[in-house]
This record gives C-alpha cells, sequence and structure tokens, in this order.
C-alpha cells in the first residue's frame, strides 16, 4: 500500500513528468511574449528540456527560471537584432513570393532559392537558443559558433529547424498544442544536438 502512493511510483513520476512539459511549455510561451526575451526563454526551455525533463530529474522549474535569468541580458540584446533580421527575410519572402505568382519564370525560380536560403539564418537562430542555455559564451563568439554549427552540421540543422517550425505552426493553428509542443519539441531536437556539443568539449 506504501508504494502505491510513493513518489516513485510510476503514476507519480509520470504525472510529475506531465506538469514539468506543460507548465514549461506554458512559462516559455509567457516569456516569450515580450519578442524580445524570446531568445533568453528559448535558452532556458532547451537548457530544461535537454538537462532535466529528459531525464527525469526533479527541479525542472527551478532550472528554468535560473537559466532564464542568468542569460536574460545577453539574451535580450542579441534578440533585437535576430528580430529585425527575422522581419527584414520575412518581408523578402512574401515579395519574392508575389514576384513568382505574378510573373513566373525566372522570379519563380528565384524564389525558391529564397526559401532554401532561408534555411541558413534559420538554422542559426535555432542553434543560438541551446548554445546560450548551455554554453558561455560572449555575444559575438555565440554568433560565430552558431553559424559554424549550422554549416558544419547542415543535415542537423535542417532537422531542427523542420521540427522547430512544426511546431509553431502546430502551436499557431491549434493553440491546444501550446501546452505541449514547445518541451516536447526541444527534447526532440536536443538528441541530435547534444551529440553535436559533445563532438566539441569545452
Amino acid at each position: 500500500m506504501n508504494g502505491l502512493f510513493s513518489p516513485n511510483n510510476l503514476f507519480f513520476r509520470a504525472l510529475s513528468w506531465m506538469v514539468d512539459i506543460v507548465g514549461i511549455s506554458l512559462l516559455w510561451a509567457i516569456l516569450s511574449l515580450p519578442v524580445v526575451t524570446i531568445l533568453p526563454a528559448g535558452a532556458a526551455l532547451y537548457h530544461t528540456a535537454a538537462l532535466c525533463i529528459r531525464r527525469g530529474e526533479d527541479g525542472a522549474f527551478g532550472r528554468f527560471v535560473r537559466s532564464f535569468l542568468q542569460n536574460l541580458r545577453q539574451g535580450c540584446l542579441l534578440s533585437i537584432p535576430a528580430a529585425l533580421l527575422g522581419v527584414a527575410l520575412f518581408f523578402g519572402h512574401n515579395i519574392m513570393a508575389g514576384a513568382a505568382g505574378a510573373v513566373g519564370g525566372y522570379a519563380t525560380m528565384l524564389y525558391g532559392i529564397y526559401s532554401v536560403a532561408l534555411l541558413i539564418p534559420a538554422g542559426v537562430f535555432c542553434w543560438m537558443g541551446p548554445l546560450l542555455g548551455r554554453f558561455a559564451f560572449g555575444s559575438g563568439e555565440l554568433c560565430r559558433t552558431a553559424v559554424f554549427l549550422t554549416l558544419r552540421h547542415l543535415p542537423t540543422t535542417v532537422f531542427v529547424v523542420v521540427v522547430t517550425a512544426g511546431a509553431a505552426l502546430g502551436c499557431l493553428f491549434f493553440l491546444p498544442m501550446l501546452f505541449i509542443l514547445p518541451v516536447t519539441a526541444a527534447i526532440v531536437v536536443s538528441w541530435p544536438m547534444e551529440r553535436v556539443f559533445r563532438q566539441y568539449p569545452v
């Protein structure tokens, strides 16, 4: 009978795991709302998902908050130019798409090339959050490392971008997915990313 109500019981461990997933996902969403905090929130999300939730460790909320606060200043300073670049690339995409629809031919080909090329800045941004959460880099070094990993490990980059974009679209078009997709996506991308990180001990 004692085992039935033990916190180490499989049911209570699964329940605790689900609470962590839902709670951390919502905390990430709330802290990302100001936009300029999206990188420190992403860093905390990855750090907590990869090193705590994935391993079934306790203290996920405390780890998330500590990571967020630790990386808040640097992350906000990096989020501003990243957000501006993202807006510019988004408008560029819309312009290219409009030209492709109106003109066709070479415009369609250029639109295709532009769309594929967007994987590079998207990949750099996707690497920046985990790097910020897992390591102590200066801003310049962090950006250079993110670019290096994006190009050096392109298959992993494509996988991470696709999973991240899929999770974002899932949350956008079906809001209840916001309760589980952020942490779930972070756990999924952490498997190949952690393998990459182990190749470059610091």
